[in-house]
């Protein structure tokens, strides 16, 4: 079904004001499908949870974004067409999206209707706010005709959505080392920073939220550094996501060789590592649509491991390892030392600012951000506080920097308990790692891309992958200490990533708007983070 240009004319004329008509073809129209039980729920649909999930997925792969490399670059990995938006990319910082605005940032112009593929058609509501509507452009999308609202094709997320693919990002592995940070810290203090930890990165999870209202022209978290303090910031920043992922990726290989050691004795955890780096150099050569999948799987584990760690302590009724009759605990720190090592374990399970600013752009009422960010955050900080709270009470002094190895290692567990905990632990890596390794290897595909060519090799590609996969194994080798890099990574990127930066984002951006309370406020915020930042460091590393 086509049609004629005069009709797409008169609505591109109708969406952009004043602007010239553009006879804009459009074919292909979107047929009404049959629907099913997964179509029941409307915008809450199972099928459209899917879609949302795919999405939030995507934004993990891609957090390392493309500083300085052609955005086109990785079909698989590109965003653009997963959530329906035009593919607008950051001209130059501070410059806002206007109708003059190339679409593509470099490469050759194209005709406007290449940029409209009519499958992609999508009528928003008038009740619904979306800030891409205040974009007035004479390439926006048309439609054939306006479907009434109950047949508009959701590609945005719901609030519900919205809180699933954000918990998604934030439950994760840091979740197995929070009994660790109460013993080091004491109950008291424990309980305290945790709490701040989680009040501190929703507030600055939210205030992203109001840089990305505020300046449309800006979509992810390097943007909106490129935004602020130019694009040296954002090769800064691209450095420290590739950290961040590098270090994720150890500890999760780090916790798949502890936990089968742990089971079976008589296998090496040198053999397990590099059996698990092995099966990741295979899976990096997968489609990202078909990792993403994969990524349901980690969240049913690591909700799954949690109830098994109850489940384990009310089955044994002796020390060590019950609830019924806990270990004995501290209410304070030992040393300083031991309290600036929590640091970093309390902030680990709330790094996922990286990809905040892409889950508030897939919003349908970005209005509902703040609240969502509340829910999301709560949820989070009762799991984890519940897991800390449950792993010290069983093993008390004796816990180990990942309760689920202190489990394994007890007498007393049914061995059901314990296989069910090492299959969690080892589908959790399969999971997720080719996902953290996901952006570094585009990242070095677009490095040794050859200059006439706008894709890497075959060739290219496997040794890439070869080499990331013998960097994980070499580090996984010498790092054996899964606290240890848990610490690191929440002292040295996530205090930095989660609190500082947004902070100093948010100061330049309403400098002329904040009170001199809030400002004093954030300054505040801004002190006590970098402080942390370097005390957890150094503890991480000479500890």
């Amino acid at each position: 079904m086509s049609i004629p240009s005069e009709t797409a004319s008169t609505t591109s004329s109708h969406l952009s004001g004043n602007q010239p008509d553009l006879p804009i073809p459009i074919t292909g129209a979107r047929k009404r499908r049959r629907s099913s039980f997964l179509d029941y729920g409307g915008p809450n649909s199972i099928n459209n949870f899917a879609s949302s999930l795919k999405r939030s997925v995507n934004y993990l792969s891609s957090s390392l974004g493309s500083i300085g490399h052609d955005a086109t670059g990785d079909a698989d990995a590109s965003i653009d067409g997963i959530q329906g938006r035009s593919p607008v990319s950051l001209a130059s910082p501070g410059v806002p999206v206007t109708a003059e605005t190339p679409l593509l940032a470099g490469g050759q112009q194209k005709s406007p209707a290449s940029y409209i593929p009519a499958v992609e058609t999508v009528v928003f509501p008038d009740s619904t706010p979306h800030r891409l509507a205040r974009v007035r452009s004479p390439l926006a999308k048309t439609v054939p005709e306006a479907p009434e609202a109950s047949e508009a094709v959701p590609t945005k997320s719901t609030p519900l959505q919205t809180i699933f693919n954000s918990i998604n990002v934030l439950i994760g592995l840091g979740i197995l080392s929070v009994p660790l940070g109460f013993h080091m810290a004491g109950w008291i203090p424990g309980m305290v920073c945790l709490l701040l930890a989680a009040c501190s990165t929703q507030y600055t999870a939210v205030l992203l939220g109001r840089i990305l209202h505020r300046v449309e022209s800006v979509r992810t978290y390097q943007d909106i550094a490129v935004y602020v303090y130019g694009r040296s910031v954002g090769y800064f920043i691209l450095l420290t996501f590739s950290l961040d992922l590098y270090g994720a990726g150890v500890s999760m290989i780090i916790l798949f060789a502890d936990s089968f050691s742990a089971l079976i004795p008589s296998l090496s955890p040198t053999m397990l590592k590099l059996l698990l780096c092995t099966t990741l150099l295979f899976l990096n050569l997968m489609p990202l649509r078909f990792l993403s999948f994969l990524s349901l799987s980690g969240i049913v584990c690591t909700t799954m491991t949690f109830v098994l760690i109850v489940c384990s302590g009310l089955w044994k009724a002796s020390q060590p390892g019950s609830l019924l009759h806990p270990m004995p605990t501290n209410l304070f720190p030992t040393s300083f030392l031991d309290f600036c090592f929590s640091l970093g374990l309390f902030l680990a399970p709330w790094g996922g600012h990286a990809t905040f600013p892409e889950i508030f752009s897939d919003q349908q009422n970005e209005s509902k951000f703040p609240r969502c960010m509340s829910i999301t955050f709560s949820f989070c900080y009762v799991i984890n506080a519940l897991t800390g709270i449950v792993g010290f009470l069983m093993f008390g002094y004796s816990i180990d920097s990942e309760v689920t190895r202190n489990i394994l290692l007890t007498a007393g567990y049914p061995a059901s308990i314990k296989n069910a905990i090492v299959i969690m632990m080892g589908v959790l890596p399969l999971s997720k790692l080719p996902l953290v390794c996901r952006p570094i290897v585009t990242a070095a595909d677009k490095f040794v891309a050859s200059p006439s060519r706008s894709k890497c090799s075959l060739p290219r590609k496997f040794l890439n992958r070869i080499i990331v996969s013998a960097v994980y194994l070499a580090s996984a080798l010498v790092i054996t200490s899964f606290g240890k890099v848990m610490s690191l990574l929440g002292s040295a990127i996530c205090f930095t990533v989660c609190i500082t930066l947004p902070v100093l984002f948010y100061l330049n951006v309403f400098k002329n708007e904040i009170t001199a309370t809030h400002r004093t406020i954030l300054y505040l915020i801004l002190v006590v983070s970098v402080t942390c930042t370097i005390f957890g460091s150094v503890s991480a590393l000479i500890r």
